[in-house]
């Protein structure tokens, strides 16, 4: 027996009915066309719009000098195009410079800048000159052994950007393993990008930097005098005496010489290794100088050497033994962290004030020194 199959319905459809089908149908092309028309919006704004253009500078620009009017800054832009700084005073003027050298800055005052490449800011950051008052408070941050180019290095010129100094104190180890200037942008200038759009670092020569020709590479980089060893550097009335590797019987004769010029109410040393006791430098510097900034050991430490206070902020990002091998704590020691960080200090007319924050921006030392 066989099934009967149903026959189709072909009762025809009422006017209601194939005006909805038809309002279906419209419906449905404006629907396909709407998505249409958006997945092309949004692929031109993702492909035309939405991007940034791509960083022209590989390098800064970055502040190598600073003065109460004048600052310089350098750069390296590889397509060769005109850049153009763009300073604003805090007065309303406008200062403007082709080769990164500003000159009729306000004294004393910080003030924003930009780099102009095709007619745009691709590029900013600020200056704080310093101050012919003697009276102001001068601000700058200090850390040594950063220029490995790892997280930590990150977080801490993140940490001492935030500070908004004036300029940074780096006692030495620039870069590691050495101071190849292949190594400087990852190592030095990207992680220190926006901190040293701010000011620049006050630095002197470290084992690792030396390791290569000396030096020269990496002190011509940061436009330090003298190849980064034995110079002084003056910002209003605050003054630092910088020396090098290690400091000795051979500094005695400058260190002197430069105690002995007038116009700072405070003045600092500057040296990678930490001076033991006995250093015949520190016979000369105990009740005239604030401090010794040092670095080498990669920890933060504060301590009294022969009546002079000593700061060690090896704290920079530099590779770090996890079992403290090569990181030991001074027996002598006040406080001694074996961690990463950034040392601020605000130095003022009748004292300077110290702060040792983390590489998480966490306060873990405070001192105020007359």
């Amino acid at each position: 027996m066989l099934a009967s199959v149903p026959m189709s319905d072909t009762t025809p459809l009422t006017r209601r009915e194939r005006r909805l089908r038809r309002a279906l149908i419209a419906t449905s092309v404006a629907a396909g066309f709407m998505v249409i028309l958006v997945g092309a919006v949004i692929f031109v704004w993702i492909q035309y719009i939405l991007p940034s253009p791509a960083d022209p500078f590989t390098r800064g620009p970055y502040v190598t000098a600073i003065g109460p009017t004048t600052a310089s800054l350098r750069w390296q832009i590889p397509s060769g195009k005109r850049v153009q700084i763009v300073a604003t005073t805090p007065a309303g003027r406008t200062i403007t410079s082709g080769t990164g050298n500003l000159s009729g800055l306000t004294p004393g005052t910080r003030q924003g800048w930009v780099a102009v490449v095709d007619g745009s800011a691709r590029a900013s950051g600020t200056i704080t000159t310093a101050p012919v008052d003697p009276g102001a408070v001068v601000r700058f941050t200090a850390f040594g052994d950063f220029g490995a180019g790892g997280a930590a290095e990150w977080a801490v010129g993140r940490v001492a950007a935030a500070q908004e100094p004036a300029f940074t104190v780096v006692p030495g180890d620039n870069t590691y393993l050495l101071s190849a200037p292949v190594l400087f942008d990852h190592n030095i200038f990207a992680p220190m990008r926006a901190l040293l759009a701010q000011g620049p670092f006050i630095s002197t020569m470290g084992e690792h930097d030396l390791a290569y020709f000396g030096g020269r590479a990496i002190a011509d980089a940061l436009g330090l005098p003298n190849g980064g060893n034995r110079y002084l550097f003056s910002y209003g009335p605050v003054r630092f005496i910088v020396l090098g590797l290690q400091m000795d019987g051979a500094d005695v004769a400058f260190v002197r010489t430069a105690l002995a010029l007038p116009g700072a109410r405070h003045t600092y040393l500057v040296v990678h290794r930490p001076p033991s006791p006995g250093n015949p430098v520190l016979a000369i510097a105990r009740g005239r100088v604030t401090a010794v900034i040092a670095g080498h050991l990669h920890r933060y430490e504060r301590r009294v050497v022969d009546g002079v206070p000593l700061l060690t902020v090896g704290t920079g990002g530099g590779p770090r033994s996890s079992d403290e091998a090569l990181t030991p704590r001074s027996a002598d020691a006040i406080v001694s962290l074996a961690v990463y960080g950034v040392l601020r200090v605000d130095d003022g007319p009748q004292s300077v004030s110290m702060v040792f924050l983390d590489d998480s921006g966490r306060v873990r030392d405070r001192v105020v020194l007359p």
